[in-house]
């Protein structure tokens, strides 16, 4: 009974094209209204009932669906009932929405009614088509560990082989739209691995099954979107690519490598420890560092013949051997050269703090910040003693900027009650890749707020699952930087004030901001704080790291020079 008068309910509430949708749907002889799979009840009032009761809360847990976005997303499942039907229902909500993102559509509103409009109707099937045949076959791969006898340890395991698929990237989409490649090619393209400069996530798949799921409607396209042809615009008013705005989440996903601690954890705080560095050059030769002594040893080859050439000098079997020999050299020195740099912040971050510390990269925007905040920082300092690449410590009273040394100095501090919240805001269109993808500091003062931001180049990231760091590295970052700036409101372990429990309602709503912070005894506490006398702080291991990275340079400069000189040197020997 409840169901029926759901359907009813919401038969008012679904436009004329939805409602035409559900007469068509109700023709088919293969309809799912009236013969749903899955020995499942039929019916009209259970099929618009079931969905219908999403729009009211069912705990306080699973709050409500807003009607506009039950009657989209039904609408979808009806434009697109074959590619549900062919390639399941289990991925098909996940891979709508991955579409819209993609395409930078709204995500609230149908893919039918606001994808036909701006791409056409056989793009958005093609993008719908290629995203759940992807997202079936990902998904069978990243949960084909989950058995039955995993437990509720089941359903996270679960819940991070969904987010672990990644099947429709901004990127992916534009090369889709562009070149628009056939079932065979897309299945070769993954498993080689080409689609993984698209954002595309797990790409080693099983190929067959992948082709099979590709082949499934491929040849049928053409038809199931050729009747919505009058939904969708003229020829010529057709967008050829997604706008410059769109794919941000998956944009900074791919612009962040995560990593483990190295070695054997000693503590709980260890072994949750994860290592968040941005993907550029150094990364990459890190990454690739057996290539790079390849690439160095024929370098080494062809820069001895051309010294030799120079100096007259025949190439024994021996010199050549000598000058491959070098050039590996030289690439594992490279590559541990840049390792060591990276590792550096890591080791130091872990004597900082047992929470988070970030890496910033100085920038012009972030030092007029800082002028803003404190101008007396710059009276003896062009930068205000702000290395290159500085470290940003988060503790319970507030945050750290630190400067540069085995002994940095604490260069400025901003108590939690200035700093009124931490954002990551949306770069702007053609904004370079290592100014993107900023942390901003909300800091409020003389009743006016200054956001000092930097762009993130490393974060050690204690007490937070690497599934939710890999699939949203800069959101993970916020809440645990938010998380700990709540930490001030809260009373430290069995503290005592005067023989009365620390009240923390009151620090919590300063921190919110419903009380104002002026005149209050706290407003001197953060003062005191901020600007009070502050001793060195000492960097475990940072001396040796250094000594570490000055021998390793030295190496490199050698082993340069040396395939220049060395045939000079030979042929100076010889005659």
């Amino acid at each position: 009974m409840q169901e029926l008068e759901h359907a009813l309910t919401f038969l008012g509430e679904l436009d004329l094209r939805t409602l035409r949708e559900i007469e068509r749907e109700l023709d088919r002889p293969d309809s799912m209204i009236t013969r749903p799979v899955g020995g499942e009840r039929g019916g009209l009032a259970v099929f618009l009932g079931t969905r219908y009761a999403a729009a009211f809360p069912a705990s306080r847990y699973h709050p409500s669906t807003p009607v506009t976005q039950v009657r989209a997303r039904l609408l979808d499942t009806l434009v697109f009932r074959e590619i549900r039907i062919a390639h399941g229902s289990t991925m098909f909500d996940r891979a709508v929405r991955g579409v819209q993102a993609a395409l930078g559509l709204p995500p609230h509103d149908s893919l039918a009614e606001t994808g036909f409009v701006e791409y056409g109707t056989p793009s958005v099937f093609l993008l719908l088509d290629v995203a759940a045949s992807f997202a079936t076959v990902q998904l069978s791969r990243t949960s084909a560990h989950i058995t039955a006898s995993m437990g509720y340890s089941g359903v996270d395991a679960y819940a991070d082989a969904l987010d672990a698929c990644h099947f429709m990237t901004t990127p992916f989409a534009r090369h889709l739209l562009r070149s628009r490649p056939g079932p065979d090619k897309l299945a070769i393209r993954a498993l080689r691995g080409r689609l993984d400069a698209f954002g595309v996530s797990p790409t080693d798949l099983d190929g067959d099954r992948l082709r099979t799921e590709l082949l499934k409607l491929r040849d049928r396209l053409p038809a199931l979107s050729s009747a919505y042809s009058t939904w969708g615009p003229t020829e010529d008013a057709v967008r050829r690519k997604p706008p410059a705005t769109a794919g941000r989440p998956d944009e900074v996903r791919t612009s962040f490598a995560v990593s483990g601690r190295p070695g054997r954890p000693r503590t709980a705080g260890e072994a949750e420890q994860q290592h968040l560095s941005r993907r550029n050059w150094a990364l990459r030769v890190r990454e690739r560092r057996a290539l790079l002594g390849a690439v160095l040893a024929v370098a080494a080859i062809a820069i001895f013949w051309w010294s030799a050439q120079a100096a007259s000098l025949e190439l024994s079997g021996r010199i050549i051997v000598l000058a491959g020999l070098m050039g590996a050299v030289a690439g594992a020195a490279l590559a541990a050269l840049l390792d060591s740099r990276a590792q550096a912040f890591f080791r130091a971050a872990e004597g900082l703090s047992m929470y988070t510390v970030l890496q910033g990269r100085r920038d012009a925007q972030f030092l007029r910040a800082l002028r803003a905040l404190r101008p007396d920082l710059f009276v003896e300092a062009r930068h205000a003693g702000l290395p290159r690449l500085f470290a940003v410590v988060v503790e319970r009273n507030g945050v750290l900027f630190l400067g540069s040394g085995v002994r940095p100095r604490v260069v400025a501090a901003f108590h939690w009650l200035h700093v009124r919240q931490v954002t990551a805001p949306e770069d702007p269109p053609g904004t370079p890749r290592h100014r993107a993808h900023r942390v901003d500091f909300v800091v409020r003062r003389d009743g006016a707020e200054v956001e000092l931001g930097f762009p993130l180049e490393r974060a050690k990231v204690a007490w937070t699952r690497r599934s939710y760091l890999e699939n949203k590295p800069l959101e993970a970052v916020l809440s645990l930087l938010q998380g700990l700036r709540h930490t001030w409101g809260l009373s430290p372990l069995g503290a005592r004030n005067g023989g009365e429990d620390v009240d923390t309602s009151e620090r919590l709503r300063l921190l919110s901001g419903a009380d104002d912070v002026a005149g209050t005894r706290w407003e001197q506490e953060a003062l005191d704080w901020e600007f009070g006398p502050r001793l060195p702080l000492e960097l475990s291991g940072a001396g040796a790291a250094r000594r570490e990275q000055a021998v390793l340079g030295v190496l490199v400069v050698v082993m340069a020079f040396g395939f220049v000189l060395v045939p000079l040197m030979l042929s100076r020997l010889v005659n």
